[in-house]
């Protein structure tokens, strides 16, 4: 089945029969939180989200309007360093290797409606094992979904990751980032 195929037969399922006349568009959002170094804890993403601007978040909810949906594709992690001048911040794209490896897990739980649709997942290992990154280690902190799961607009979604014990004291935010195909409300036509 192709991603826009989902995306309808979500949506329908739903009631939301105008689906199919929405502008479709590619997605990605994310959202970020700041990390404890060196301890066991758990970071939700995306509720409160509202109380971060950018570039923390580029959401302001964590629900899509109307005719707004997003088939995640892939999950991305990226971290940013503590010591990284404000002015000069970077994010750190190799969270699994090098200075910055983490020793443990990142368990990674996605929530929609407050049911949960995937359970966790370990975005640190599970990605040499699943999906299309398990041959590309130039893009390890991506996580590609074999089956894309279906945000559907006005309902509530949010993610949390339980993240083990680290080696590294350096880490200061963790972005959680969600990509796919989407839609958009379009009140005319399609381009």
């Amino acid at each position: 089945m192709k991603v826009a195929q989902q995306i309808v037969g979500v949506n329908q399922r739903l009631g939301n029969t105008a689906v199919p006349n929405m502008q479709g568009t590619t997605r990605y959002i994310y959202d970020s939180q700041e990390m404890v170094s060196s301890s066991n804890q758990t970071l939700t993403f995306f509720q409160g989200v509202s109380a971060r601007t950018f570039p923390l978040s580029n959401i302001s909810n964590n629900r899509f309007e109307v005719g707004e949906s997003l088939a995640i594709q892939g999950i991305s992690i990226t971290f940013r360093l503590a010591t990284i001048a404000a002015l000069s911040e970077s994010l750190e794209t190799s969270p699994v290797s090098g200075t910055n490896a983490f020793t443990n897990t990142f368990l990674f739980n996605f929530y929609i409606g407050n049911q949960r649709v995937i359970k966790d997942l370990d975005l640190q290992y599970s990605k040499y094992l699943l999906g299309e990154s398990k041959a590309a280690a130039s893009i390890n902190n991506v996580f590609h979904l074999e089956t894309p799961i279906v945000i559907p607009p006005q309902i509530e979604f949010y993610a949390t990751v339980r993240i083990t014990s680290s080696s590294n004291v350096n880490v200061r935010r963790f972005y959680l980032g969600l990509f796919g195909q989407g839609t958009l409300l379009n009140t005319k036509s399609t381009y």
